[in-house]
């Protein structure tokens, strides 16, 4: 039995009157739940061991129960994302041969029936979670326990040992909140969610709660919550996951909750956390300080030590479905990175690398100093074919008014070379974001070069 189930059935004796779910208006104690689960096991009765079940209720309530209950038979659950097409659900359920799809409580059976490969992995399994990118089909990769366990073992170094509630309102189908909900479960805490983001709704049941709370959230959602007219004191910690805070951005939270704490973790589903900024305590180019249990290679350096950044601890995932299982190995990135005292320093995606003239060109750079102007509120780079250097570069950018292309040239070339200066800049009305909030650079590129924006 897994160790987070232990400890669900523990907290229904020693606490049993305890909130353990939040979602909106539905709320469950920790002998509920657990009622609930047993309920469901009993029903889930044709689930044999290894068999891969995927949850697709729009009720995150009901993926919860679920989800244990799937366990109680020895099963294997994979959360899916009920916004996903019919045709995508389809495809990930032939490709990842998922045996069941549970939408409440009816069990459906897929016609899937292949061997799986899931007695091969040492370490006991938590789910089958899927990479969020923003081309192609979603990836699937196997979650372990221990890996996340090691995860909560550095939370609690960082949190608020006052924090006895566990915020996190995306979507569970994301690592981020799922990792939060499962956190606050494992530890006996509260945890709060939401079935969609909703900012007053949100800090409306922290308020209610009455107890110190912990979010787990990305950057546009925390720009949401400190806009929102409604307060929450009873705020302890934010943890930020998913791009880097501005100073803008991290002076806004502050100065509306100014006795919190704030940490920025640097992370990926595959690798988990890698590096965590404590109130921007880290050099301000750096996204934080390597966790101690974090080993790195730099692959591929150049004569700036800039490498392709690898990653070991014990908080990685056990692999990709379908592919080579591995436990606590080396893990790739995708970002190219440097090191200096231990502090962890980005300068761009192994995918977002531009090419200028034949010289690399990593944007994250261009980006961070156009950010810094007062009067932009989001900027991306992005790479426009051009017949004499391959490339050039294009700003789009969000704010409050048109920026000057000769001043912000002047301003750049102070910082940077030529051949990282921008060509052309556009203001545009908003960026399009991935499910987990990121910009999705490769769908703003395509729509700038269909003239859409």
């Amino acid at each position: 039995m897994l160790e987070i189930v232990k400890n669900l059935y523990r907290f229904s004796e020693s606490k049993p009157h305890q909130l353990a779910l939040v979602f909106d208006e539905e709320k469950l104690t920790y002998r509920e739940f657990i009622h609930a689960i047993d309920e469901r096991t009993d029903q889930l009765t044709d689930i044999q061991k290894c068999d891969r079940v995927g949850l697709l209720s729009d009720h995150p309530i009901n993926n919860l129960i679920n989800y244990f209950a799937i366990h109680n038979h020895g099963g294997l659950p994979c959360f899916l994302n009920h916004q996903w097409s019919e045709s995508t659900v389809k495809q990930l359920v032939e490709k990842y041969q998922i045996e069941w799809l549970i939408q409440d409580k009816e069990l459906l059976s897929t016609g899937c029936d292949d061997k799986n490969f899931e007695d091969n992995i040492k370490n006991p399994l938590l789910h089958i979670g899927f990479t969020s990118g923003t081309t192609g089909l979603p990836k699937a990769y196997y979650r372990n326990e221990p890996s996340w366990l090691s995860s909560y073992e550095e939370n609690e170094k960082l949190i608020n040992h006052t924090s006895q509630v566990i915020v996190a309102p995306g979507p569970l189908s994301h690592s981020l909140s799922l990792y939060a909900c499962i956190y606050a479960l494992f530890t006996g805490r509260t945890f709060i969610g939401q079935k969609v983001f909703n900012a007053e709704a949100l800090i409306d049941n922290i308020i209610k709660v009455h107890q110190p709370s912990a979010l787990f959230v990305v950057p546009t959602m925390l720009h949401q919550l400190v806009m929102n007219d409604s307060y929450a004191s009873n705020i302890s910690t934010i943890f930020s996951s998913g791009a880097k805070l501005s100073k803008e951005q991290f002076d806004n939270v502050t100065q509306r909750y100014p006795y919190i704490d704030l940490i920025e973790f640097f992370g990926t589903s595959e690798a988990s956390f890698i590096s965590y900024n404590l109130n921007q305590s880290a050099p301000e180019q750096s996204v934080g300080t390597l966790f101690p249990n974090v080993e790195i290679q730099l692959l591929e350096q150049d004569s700036n030590q800039i490498g392709l950044l690898m990653v070991r601890s014990d908080m990685t995932f056990s692999g990709y479905v379908n592919e080579h299982v591995v436990d606590e190995t080396w893990i790739e990135t995708g970002d190219y990175a440097y090191i200096e005292n231990r502090n962890l320093y980005l300068v761009g995606r192994k995918s977002d690398r531009l090419i200028v003239g034949g010289v690399n060109v990593y944007p994250s750079e261009i980006e961070r100093l156009v950010m810094k102007l007062n009067s932009v509120e989001e900027a991306i780079i992005i790479g426009q074919p051009h017949h004499k250097f391959g490339e050039i570069l294009v700003l789009l950018y969000t704010g409050n008014e048109e920026l000057k292309y000769i001043k912000l040239k002047q301003y750049l070339t102070k910082y940077l070379s030529r051949y990282e200066v921008p060509s052309k800049i556009k203001k545009i009305d908003a960026m399009i974001y991935t499910e987990s909030g990121k910009i999705a650079r490769g769908k703003m590129k395509s729509k700038y070069l269909n003239g859409e924006i």
